[in-house]
């Protein structure tokens, strides 16, 4: 399949802590069968693409609300293990950032 859905993790940090970032988006799709993960370039490619989609699911707040920057934080944690844990059911594998 070659396909990633990066999902929106707001409601794992809603349960933690009472303000959230905002979502720019519930999921983002990434593609990823044009790179070749067992080169440097493919697997540093597709942490680019798996960067700019967790940003694109998990809205950064403005840096002085620390309740939701702490939410922010747990978001995008929990989008990139999302993603990870995906590659891995694919049989994919890159380098951890």
């Amino acid at each position: 399949m070659n396909k990633l859905a990066i999902a929106s993790a707001v409601a794992v940090a809603l349960s933690s802590i009472a303000a959230a970032p905002a979502v720019a988006q519930d999921t983002v799709a990434i593609q990823y069968s044009d790179l070749d993960l067992s080169t440097t370039t493919g697997a540093q490619a597709l942490g680019e693409r798996l960067e700019a989609g967790v940003k694109a699911v998990c809205d950064r707040p403005d840096i002085r609300d620390l309740k939701s920057m702490l939410a922010y934080e747990q978001c995008k944690d929990a989008a990139m293990t999302s993603a990870h844990e995906q590659l891995a059911e694919q049989g994919a594998r890159i380098a951890a950032n």
